[in-house]
């Protein structure tokens, strides 16, 4: 528990990850006269609520003193929570109404591993291989396969709104791209941003192309990176990792990070057609970290980095760099 600046606590709370980097989420709590905000709530499990609650009794902050609950995006490491925090505090919970159109489809979170499935498929990735990467992840990541439906908000927003509590006056921007309905929340004042996983300090957040996002979501990220440039601000206050400064640079680097990735992902295709598998299989990655080849992925990871692949191929079909055919039931991605 840090506060980050007076009246804007840090609550760091655990992940069913494994990850290092990414083994918690950030949740903020911000202090009012007639209560309090959290902006994000954590995963849905045993010690993400017991973390919860001991921080905030450690700041003198009980379930009840919280009146506002603004999700940057209904992911289940920043939503999954609310549900249960629902039943605890008088807050009303406010989402974008993207993403509260998305609670329907997390439901149904069958149709929708299905749907993901299919879409796997017809992007070139076997079957057997498919089928082997979910046992894996049943089997050494079962707490990741627990699922908790989202809860239904009682605000929709749409970008724009303002939400005042105490000395805090923060906009909602709509910031698409890792999420359809993903928002950051700015304090013009104060200089600062809730970023969400829309900008993270060292990561760059992943951008997939999934059954629930757009049809180019890339796109979308690139563009929502570039809204939120010119701001002026002192703090990004981040989803994960730490709070940081600088950011303009880090938004111009995640920006050339995705520019570099399709130049790698265009030489794959510049000799023949290939499918996203196949082209995921030939490209390094996590290469802000090292890079990994595709054999050494996780199973789970195995899978993002095809979704990820297909949202860059998407974007640069929809600038004109790549075009997509279907061979039978496969598709197939060529450079122009």
């Amino acid at each position: 528990m840090t506060e980050v600046i007076p009246g804007i606590n840090l609550l760091q709370l655990p992940l069913p990850s494994r990850d290092i980097l990414m083994g918690y989420v950030n949740v903020y709590l911000i202090h009012g006269d007639n209560g309090c905000l959290l902006v994000d709530t954590g995963w849905e499990s045993e010690p993400a609520f017991d973390s919860l609650k001991r921080q905030l009794a450690e700041i003198g902050t009980h379930f009840e003193d919280i009146s506002q609950i603004v999700a940057t995006h209904i992911h289940p490491d920043h939503y999954s929570l609310a549900g249960r925090l629902k039943q605890l505090c008088p807050a009303k919970i406010a989402l974008h109404y993207l993403e509260r159109d998305l609670v329907e489809s997390y439901s149904d979170i069958g149709k929708l591993m299905q749907q993901g499935i299919e879409r796997m498929q017809i992007n070139g990735v076997p079957v057997d291989e498919l089928s082997q990467v979910l046992t894996r992840m049943r089997a050494t990541h079962p707490e990741m396969m627990k699922f908790t439906p989202p809860v239904l908000p009682d605000t929709t927003l749409y970008g724009g709104e303002v939400i005042s509590v105490g000395a805090f006056s923060f906009k909602v921007l709509w910031t698409p791209g890792h999420s359809p309905g993903h928002i950051c929340l700015y304090e013009p004042t104060k200089k600062i941003i809730i970023s969400g996983d829309h900008i993270l300090p060292t990561i760059t957040p992943i951008i997939e192309l999934r059954p629930h996002s757009s049809d180019n979501p890339l796109g979308d990220y690139i563009n929502s990176l570039n809204a939120v440039k010119p701001l002026d601000v002192n703090l990004v206050l981040s989803g994960h990792e730490n709070p940081f400064n600088g950011l303009q640079p880090r938004v111009e680097g995640i920006i050339q990070h995705h520019k570099q990735r399709n130049s790698v992902i265009l030489e794959t295709i510049k000799a023949k057609p290939k499918t996203a598998y196949q082209i995921a299989n030939e490209i390094l990655w996590i290469p802000d970290q090292g890079g990994v080849n595709w054999r050494d992925l996780a199973p789970g990871d195995k899978i993002m980095a095809v979704s990820e692949t297909l949202a860059h191929l998407e974007s640069m079909r929809f600038s004109g760099e790549v075009d997509k055919f279907s061979k039978g039931s496969i598709i197939y991605y060529q450079a122009t």
